[in-house]
């Protein structure tokens, strides 16, 4: 079996707590040859071949050891792993356009490229209106002054941020709001997301990670900083596990027929209170710290089941 992780640059990944990292840890445990790209190292020809510039990655310790580059036409892998980080730039956007053409049905891509392409990760939330708080997506200033002016204390953020960057949180006295706004909109008119404050980010944003529309038995609640609102563990967050509970299964099952039709089999949501707040779908991560604190191996799950 010889499986392709398209990922970032190995020098950015954090070996001891990403997700990625412990998913090829955990092929390597099962012997499974692996591979890694990166997004500007796969092209496509006139005739549909699309070739791959790629590692074998032989150890992963303190650091990855692999062979020297070579190139492979796609057919050559059985599974590929999407697992480049946001933001959905160009090169990504690019990167789904062409593993479209790769028609293979003995070839499974984790998520599905055109379904990553169409699934914004906030905005997709707004197709749930019921399981989300009251949400606006827009660039006009005046459009989110009268939205915060509604409901007085409103968390914004950019649609293709992750990792808590970029996130404000305004009430309709902020002197700032006219420099905030400039700053996330700028001149070229960029979307942005503006929602409800939910006071239960005091007790945490859990991160539950679907494989085929079912959660793993625990989520990771991200609990913020004292002088936060970002409860992001890149932001200084501290993670807990704990069990799925009935309001997360509200939430799940409501979600699970569009992510099935989809093809979105590896995801990650994150839940506020009662809250949907986010459906990732392009690197989810939480997979070490749930791994971790529930002495259960996980990984060797979500591998095994991606089929």
């Amino acid at each position: 079996m010889n499986y392709l992780f398209i990922i970032d640059p190995t020098n950015s990944l954090v070996l001891y707590k990403d997700t990625t990292v412990i998913l090829m840890k955990e092929c390597l445990r099962q012997n499974i040859n692996i591979f890694y790209s990166t997004i500007d190292a796969i092209s496509i020809d006139s005739k549909m071949n699309i070739e791959v510039e790629h590692h074998k990655i032989k150890s992963i310790n303190e650091s990855i050891t692999s062979n020297n580059m070579t190139k492979s036409n796609i057919q050559y892998f059985n599974k590929i792993f999407i697992r480049k980080d946001p933001p959905f730039d160009t090169s990504y956007l690019n990167l789904t356009y062409i593993l479209d053409h790769l028609k293979s049905n003995d070839i499974k891509i984790f998520n599905n490229p055109s379904s990553i392409r169409s699934h914004n990760e906030k905005l997709s939330i707004l197709q749930f209106n019921d399981l989300i708080t009251p949400s606006l997506v827009t660039s006009s200033f005046s459009a989110i002054k009268e939205f915060i002016s509604k409901y007085k204390k409103v968390i914004l953020k950019p649609l293709d941020g992750m990792a808590g960057n970029g996130i404000f949180m305004v009430t309709n006295k902020d002197k700032n709001l006219n420099a905030i706004l400039e700053t996330m909109i700028n001149d070229s008119h960029h979307l942005i997301m503006a929602q409800k404050f939910i006071p239960e980010i005091s007790e945490g944003d859990t991160r539950i990670i679907l494989i085929n529309g079912e959660p793993l038995p625990y989520g990771l609640t991200r609990i913020p900083k004292s002088d936060e609102i970002r409860a992001n563990l890149a932001k200084g967050g501290s993670g807990i596990i704990r069990k799925i509970n009935k309001n997360d299964k509200v939430i799940i099952n409501r979600i699970k027929p569009y992510l099935l039709e989809k093809n979105l089999n590896f995801v990650g949501i994150d839940i506020i209170g009662s809250y949907l707040t986010e459906i990732n779908v392009t690197s989810p991560t939480g997979l070490v710290e749930i791994q971790d604190q529930s002495n259960i191996n996980y990984a060797e799950f979500v591998i095994n089941a991606l089929q």
